[in-house]
């Protein structure tokens, strides 16, 4: 309470002082922290398949004001020669998928759309495809991420649980939920736009299948390269992250 009386202290002195221009201050000032949009993470990856360039991918990652609190919301853009897909979700602040929605397309026609939304523990997931549509619901374990098998910006919400975490992944559109270890490497220097950056070298390993992905992140989280050696697949970010 005194810190408000303090606010309006000083709102009401630079509206006798300056009061039309002010107006503008004290609406940003009066806007709580928790109201704002904050980027997380966002750039672009140039993807290359056993060393030759095959796509890009952009994306965004970033904190928002949700109806019951904040949401980390996730839109991304991958262009593969003939194919282009286009995933977003909303999850909470842990990263537990709560919507998650893509398209793909191939020549520019539409050939899936996908939408899921978690339900208390239910997940309600509906495909359509050219030829049909088709739904499922099933459970999912609490802090569950959703990972798409070729988005690589969403490998984020896995390497923020930090070495040693056990994480349940969604695979959307096999709407299969795998366990994923993630595993410290060790701490490298890896070049981005031409700048070496100090990274952190995580091994996402899902249990069952053995598959791996490499990920190297920077100190405040931001994701730099991605390698899936079954797929001769490497990410590379374009810039260094701002």
């Amino acid at each position: 309470m005194r810190g408000e009386g303090a606010f309006w202290s000083v709102a009401v002195y630079l509206l006798k002082m300056r009061p039309i221009p002010v107006l503008a201050l004290l609406a940003t000032l009066a806007i709580p922290a928790h109201a704002q949009v904050v980027s997380l993470d966002e750039g672009s990856f140039t993807i290359t398949r056993a060393g030759s360039r095959v796509g890009r991918e952009d994306f965004s990652i970033r904190s928002s004001p949700g109806a019951g609190g904040l949401l980390l919301v996730a839109h991304g853009v991958v262009a593969m020669g003939n194919r282009r897909i286009e995933p977003s979700q909303s999850a909470d602040t842990t990263g537990a998928v709560e919507k998650y929605q893509t398209e793909i397309r191939e020549n520019g026609v539409v050939a899936l759309t996908y939408s899921g939304e978690l339900a208390r523990d239910h997940y309600r997931a509906r495909t359509t495809r050219p030829d049909g549509e088709s739904s499922r619901e099933f459970r999912l374990l609490p802090g569950t991420v959703a990972v798409e098998d070729e988005v690589l910006h969403q490998l984020w919400f896995i390497a923020r649980r930090g070495p040693g975490a056990v994480v349940p992944v969604l695979a959307p559109l096999r709407n299969l939920v795998e366990t994923v270890r993630v595993e410290l490497v060790g701490n490298e220097r890896i070049a981005i736009d031409m700048h070496d950056i100090d990274a952190r070298h995580l091994r996402l390993r899902t249990e069952g299948s053995g598959v791996t992905r490499d990920v190297w992140v920077d100190a405040a989280g931001h994701l730099l390269k991605v390698v899936i050696p079954a797929t001769k697949i490497t990410a590379v970010r374009d810039e260094t992250p701002r």
